[in-house]
């Protein structure tokens, strides 16, 4: 009897066993299957329409405004100029995306702007048509407090602007200098970036209004911008965006007033640190500092008073593997050492008493070293040239990216 009961015992919770094994089995099937339609779903979702496809969504924006419509068109117009010109051709989709951009929904007001953001790499005319029906509403979001909005407008307007002189005359009579230059007291790290973006496009393409945006507070803003921007993207555009400024001799003492010596190096400071140094983000600061130490006076000295951190951050400059940086470093220090020695004779006595010779010129002799290679068998020697460089860097050099 007992023999039994236990033998039905053991039965019962086998099935019980089977019976939960079953139900996992079902739940991990049906969660399996419904991953693979969501991966079919990205699948889809990430490959750009053919032209024909991307057409018919345009019309289909035109009858129905939703949030896949714009991810799809937006990925299509980030693949070809190509797109760009069958949207701007398609009669109503500007205006069914101006009507997104405009609306109560904020998920495709995003989505719209972010559409925008590619719609605005297409040629300068293509540009300033965008910018012609588009540009009032991207300076009325920069103004909403709005980061979600605030970004992909800021990062529109960049776009628009590169190398687009007409569309930057345009974007001025609408009021964009004031907005990008307003932008950039935002407490949001990714809005600072893309108003950087904007406002370095923005100077490089029209260097005449440079001394106007000064005017306007652009340079205590930026640099207070350096100090809060986190990524080294948002370092480099804020970088770039002082450099053009550092490029007028009349407005490195506006850079000066605002600390740019102490902020700058300690931001070089943090960069060399990182583990790849950023080319893009270190160069316009070395560069901004070197026009600073030509064009005023006392600005030299005030870098040889900064000694500790002026000899870490050039020893590590010179050492850097990349003969870029190299090469603009031996520029910055001589434009420092130069400057100073040339200002007075305590200049001279500072730079003596420093002892910048004996703590740089191992680093110095190294990055000099390393500019020259043996020529090959096969290529015939050439004559070295040394040349002077005591004028400023200017923006023909290389330009902002």
């Amino acid at each position: 009897m007992e023999c039994e009961e236990s033998e039905s015992v053991g039965i019962i919770r086998q099935r019980v066993r089977d019976t939960h094994q079953a139900f996992r089995d079902k739940r991990r099937s049906l969660a399996r299957d419904g991953h693979r339609s969501r991966l079919q779903d990205i699948e889809r979702n990430l490959k750009a329409p053919s032209p024909e496809e991307f057409f018919q969504l345009c019309s289909q924006l035109k009858r129905q405004k939703n949030l896949e419509t714009l991810q799809r068109l937006r990925l299509g117009l980030a693949s070809s100029q190509e797109y760009v010109t069958i949207f701007l051709k398609c009669q109503g989709a500007m205006y069914a995306l101006v009507g997104c951009l405009t609306g109560g929904d904020s998920s495709l007001q995003r989505e719209a702007a972010c559409v925008l953001v590619n719609l605005s790499l297409g040629s300068e005319k293509q540009c300033r048509e965008v910018c012609q029906r588009v540009g009032t509403y991207l300076l009325t979001h920069m103004d909403n407090h709005n980061p979600d909005m605030q970004d992909p407008c800021a990062w529109c307007l960049g776009n628009l602007c590169g190398n687009h002189k007409s569309v930057c005359n345009l974007l001025q009579t609408q009021g964009g200098e004031d907005a990008m230059v307003k932008l950039l007291q935002s407490h949001s790290p990714h809005v600072l970036q893309s108003a950087a973006y904007a406002l370095m496009h923005y100077l490089s393409t029209v260097p005449h209004r440079i001394e106007a945006v000064v005017e306007g507070g652009a340079v205590s803003r930026l640099v207070q911008c350096l100090g809060r921007v986190e990524k080294e993207g948002g370092v480099a555009e804020v970088g770039w965006c002082l450099f053009l400024i550092s490029t007028h001799a009349t407005l490195c003492s506006r850079l000066l007033d605002q600390g740019i010596i102490g902020i700058a190096f300690t931001t070089l400071e943090k960069l060399i640190n990182e583990q790849n140094v950023s080319v893009n983000a270190v160069t316009p600061l070395v560069r901004t500092l070197m026009n600073c130490a030509v064009a005023s006076p006392g600005a030299a000295v005030q870098m040889c008073y900064r000694s500790e951190q002026l000899v870490r951050v050039i020893k590590a400059l010179l050492y850097s593997p990349n003969s870029h940086l190299r090469t603009e470093t031996l520029h910055l220090l001589s434009s420092i050492i130069n400057a100073a020695s040339d200002e007075s004779e305590t200049g001279k006595c500072l730079v003596s008493d420093l002892s910048l010779q004996v703590r740089l010129g191992g680093a110095v002799r190294s990055a000099l070293a390393a500019r020259f290679t043996l020529p090959s068998q096969d290529t015939p020697p050439r004559d070295i040239q040394f040349t002077s460089q005591s004028d400023f860097i200017i923006a023909e050099d290389i330009s902002p990216s």
